[in-house]
């Protein structure tokens, strides 16, 4: 008898190498400080989705930008599994990492670092919800997402729809992609609205970060 297919977690980050991470933060927090935060954040995040694997055992993936997969175990551990992030904007990068896995996974979340808030609970919400919806979106206060979950049935719709002439980086990203997935009938759960910190404006919601540099 075959195994299920695994239920699995895409985590979007990046190397966190100052000058080229965060870079809109840098005149709140200067190069080195906003590289720390990006470093911080991404710890947070691992540490939920630990926590996340005793409540709902599922495989992680690194996928990353910039830096090489040999630096990238060096900070996260070589006990991880990593895969650098395709070509293209955004949209592009996230179709091809969800594609890649179609006829290989249950369930399927994808995430980034940027939210310090994401919780094990709301994850484990997300899976939940793929039970018995096509697609999990968690909305963030910018208009964007912070978390897109689908399952096997729906993978291929969701890649072919919801990734390909979005404006990324406006505020209508949720928007936009909520509507696109109403005209393909797609059954969507809708999580708690988090914050994103992209922007020296968006410190205020962070309960520590790093002083100026």
């Amino acid at each position: 008898m075959m195994p299920a297919p695994p239920d699995l977690v895409l985590l979007f980050t990046r190397y966190p190498e100052p000058g080229r991470c965060k870079t809109r933060l840098i005149p709140a927090l200067g190069r080195d400080g906003a590289a720390d935060l990006h470093r911080d954040m991404t710890h947070r995040v691992l540490a939920q989705l630990t926590r996340l694997a005793a409540i709902h055992p599922h495989l992680l993936e690194i996928h990353y930008d910039g830096g090489t997969e040999e630096q990238m175990r060096l900070w996260l551990g070589t006990d991880r599994h990593y895969r650098q992030q395709a070509d293209g904007d955004i949209g592009c990068r996230m179709q091809a990492a969800i594609a890649r896995h179609q006829g290989r996974m249950h369930r399927m979340l994808l995430i980034g670092s940027d939210c310090p808030d994401l919780t094990a609970e709301i994850m484990e919400e997300a899976f939940i919800a793929l039970t018995t919806r096509d697609l999990v979106l968690g909305p963030a206060f910018d208009g964007g997402y912070y978390l897109i979950g689908t399952h096997q049935e729906s993978s291929s719709l969701i890649c072919r729809n919801l990734f390909q002439d979005i404006p990324w980086g406006t505020d209508s990203v949720y928007s936009t992609t909520k509507t696109r997935a109403e005209q393909h009938r797609l059954r969507c759960h809708t999580l708690t609205r988090l914050h994103d910190i992209d922007t020296p404006a968006d410190l205020r919601h962070l309960h520590h970060h790093p002083h100026p540099q």
